[in-house]
């Protein structure tokens, strides 16, 4: 049986492991029951519901699932969940990007934004290739700093191990590279890892990665040595190798926040939205504040009318409040002002579509969602990127890194932008989601979430219906084709000129009913459009 983490202790990595430890830990722990045969930070310690896991690539949700079952927090879970990912998804989760989570904490009883988003070098100008600042490292060590139990080092030693040993190729992964294997194969380093024997890799081939275990393994005995140290020397340096940009004044400035995200009221419920520079999230919430108080009501045949009309007036606001790297200019104050919401359906037509002035976005479709939740209830949700897919398409000679490209250059924001709502009455988080996308990620976003708490359908049937996307410019408007459901009809009779495309946006998702946690009450679900993997942790 596999032990995720050494003996639990305290962040601040003490190894001590008394009774007055233990008494905290059951006080402050898993609302489940635990197996008193086996010893905390074991596999199969919780008896009794655990949690949940769901995220774009299954051997991820896995590794997340263990460190639930052997009583780890949502924070532990997601921590070990990220690496692993890095490791397995290093298309959108390398340890170069940056990312974004909605963190809610029973204890405190608070629903906060993490932001650590990979930034711009300030030596971006004198690059080749112009590459973001990683920011992940110091996001996730943030993270477990204030509501992680497990150790730190610990909680790393899968991803370590899978990088050293290898680990077969998942179709999530395979995915992603067919898309980008002939770029990638220009890259020395990246040839190095994702050509075995002057080949592409395939789904199911073993991928191993050394120079990533030795980086992790670093990781693990210091995540700071990554921004102020030794390591953070050896990664300038091969930055530099690579064509990026990347100084030591870059990694020091790297400072995760906390702050506060956008609201929402969604019935007796609050949505939390990561506010800018998370991008989808501010449009999402801009776009269910808009539609929350009409979707109800409206017939379900006009809803995809109605969505189309106000995500073009959302992006079409963007445009205003955005920088094209991203980050918010002042215009980006009051985003869910009454007036600024009412705003974006004002000239509605039920019966015409009406276009609307906007620029023509060019976002970065790529992105990884990672959502847990554990026994008690604590709900964490993340979006991580590398600002387009496999970043600028560059390793990082000896450190097996996929370096992220800067924000905006030759690529519009990240579509980053998870979510978690909670009834603030009973302290209890109902729903929580992550999407991908790019510029499709809010508008799918919104729709699940309308699916799922507005409408009342079930979570896997709020997350595969068919979806519609329109940007503002081009004045189209984007449905899914026939075989996912997608039908032009509603639309095309009020005018729209309508495509049908897959759409990239992916949702991963999970639901709780009111009252206590449990198998009966909870359920995660991964898109089926992507090749993700949701877990339910436990036994009855």
């Amino acid at each position: 049986m596999m032990r995720v983490s050494k003996p639990w202790s305290p962040s601040n990595g003490s190894r001590r492991f008394n009774r007055a430890i233990l008494t905290a830990l059951l006080a402050t722990g898993l609302s489940a029951c635990f197996d008193g045969g086996k010893p905390v930070g074991t596999i199969g310690y919780v008896k009794g519901f655990g949690g949940v896991a769901v995220a774009d690539e299954p051997r991820a949700v896995l590794v997340a699932r263990d460190v639930l079952s052997a009583g780890g927090t949502a924070a532990d879970a997601m921590v070990a969940m990220y690496f692993t990912m890095s490791v397995t998804l290093p298309s959108t989760a390398s340890l170069g990007g940056g990312g974004v989570c909605v963190v809610h904490d029973k204890d405190s009883k608070t629903t906060e934004a993490l932001e650590f988003m990979a930034r711009p070098s300030a030596a971006a100008g004198q690059a080749r290739v112009p590459t973001a600042v990683p920011a992940n490292v110091r996001g996730f060590y943030a993270l477990h700093a204030k509501y992680g139990k497990m150790r730190w080092e610990g909680l790393l030693n899968e991803a370590e191990k899978l990088a050293r040993l290898g680990t077969p190729t998942s179709r999530a992964f395979a995915n992603d590279f067919n898309r980008a294997a002939q770029a990638l194969s220009t890259d020395p380093g990246a040839r190095r890892l994702f050509f075995p024997d002057n080949r592409p890799l395939a789904e199911g081939q073993e991928l191993v990665q050394f120079d990533l275990a030795s980086l992790i393994a670093r990781v693990r005995r210091s995540p700071g040595d990554f921004y102020t140290g030794t390591l953070a020397r050896d990664l300038v340096q091969a930055v530099s190798q690579a064509g990026g940009s990347l100084t030591p004044e870059d990694l020091r400035a790297v400072k995760p926040e906390w702050v506060a995200p956008m609201q929402v009221k969604v019935g007796h419920d609050v949505a939390h939205f990561a506010p800018p520079p998370a991008v989808a999230g501010a449009v999402a919430a801009q776009l269910t504040a808009a539609l929350v108080g009409k979707w109800a009501d409206v017939a379900a045949e006009e809803r995809p009318h109605l969505m189309a009309e106000a995500s073009a007036r959302a992006f079409s606001d963007r445009a205003r409040w955005m920088r094209p790297d991203g980050w918010p200019n002042e215009q980006a104050a009051g985003l869910l002002n009454a007036d600024r919401v009412a705003g974006l359906l004002a000239g509605y037509n039920p019966a015409r579509h009406v276009a609307v002035e906007a620029n023509k976005p060019a976002d970065a479709i790529q992105a990884a969602g990672l959502l847990v939740m554990d026994g008690r209830g604590n709900t964490i949700a993340c979006n991580v990127s590398t600002n387009g897919l496999f970043g600028i398409g560059k390793v990082a000679p000896g450190t097996g890194m996929v370096l992220a490209a800067s924000p905006g250059h030759n690529t519009g924001p990240a579509g980053l932008g998870p979510v978690v709502v909670v009834n603030p009455h009973v302290n209890e988080a109902h729903f929580a989601a992550s999407p991908s996308g790019g510029i499709t990620a809010p508008t799918a976003l919104t729709q699940v979430l309308l699916a799922a708490q507005v409408e009342g359908r079930k979570l896997p049937d709020a997350v595969a219906a068919p979806r519609v996307h329109h940007s503002g410019n081009p004045d189209t408007t984007a449905i899914e084709p026939a075989e996912q459901g997608g039908n032009p009809e509603p639309l095309t009779k009020r005018g729209h000129e309508v495509r049908a495309t897959p759409i990239p946006a992916r949702v991963n998702a999970l639901q709780c009913d009111s009252g206590k946690p449990g198998f009966t009450t909870c359920r995660a679900v991964a898109d089926p459009r992507g090749a993700g993997l949701s877990a339910v942790v436990g036994k009855d």
